[in-house]
């Protein structure tokens, strides 16, 4: 587990480690391999996992440079669902949300939860202004794959117990 206060670089080696697993498992397709699950909590602060600004750059590519985190982020949330490689990520605002992903890469998240924003925000991540029409401690999950969008009561973050019981439940799946 990576937390913020550990370095830029342990969070990029552990992003790195984790998209070479998907690169790995895209060579085996055939093989069954067991889920990975990389929780990103409070996206908007991982300012190495932002999108890379300059896609468009014509000079020559460093082949020594790394990769950097966010492209490999991108591969993540692009290639690592269909090779049970899974992101759960939690961002503060729409605005923080947009700053580390583009639109294509925000798609890529089949189950949202947004909670009450601006009409123009929940337009924005869910195509519907359903977000802005919630009231106190309501929530809305929706899945783009089963085409539903259902308001909730959400409650509070679990604990270290509960979450290392739901690995353990998920690991024997």
């Amino acid at each position: 587990m990576v937390h913020l206060g550990d370095g830029q670089a342990k969070l990029a080696a552990a992003v790195g480690a984790v998209a070479a697993e998907v690169e790995r498992r895209s060579a085996e397709p055939d093989m069954e391999h067991p889920p990975i699950y990389l929780a990103v909590f409070d996206l908007g602060r991982f300012k190495s996992l932002k999108k890379p600004e300059d896609e468009f750059s014509f000079g020559r590519k460093d082949e020594n440079k790394p990769v950097e985190p966010g492209k490999l982020f991108g591969t993540i949330l692009r290639d690592g669902p269909a090779l049970g490689v899974h992101v759960i990520a939690w961002c503060d605002t729409y605005a923080n949300l947009s700053r580390a992903l583009d639109r294509q890469a925000v798609r890529e998240f089949d189950g949202k939860v947004l909670f009450q924003m601006s009409g123009n925000d929940s337009s924005q991540i869910i195509d519907s202004p359903a977000a802005s029409k919630l009231g106190l401690h309501r929530a809305l999950f929706c899945s783009e794959e089963q085409g539903r969008m259902e308001k909730f009561r959400p409650y509070g973050i679990p604990d270290a117990a509960w979450l290392a019981s739901a690995k353990e439940r998920l690991a024997r799946r």
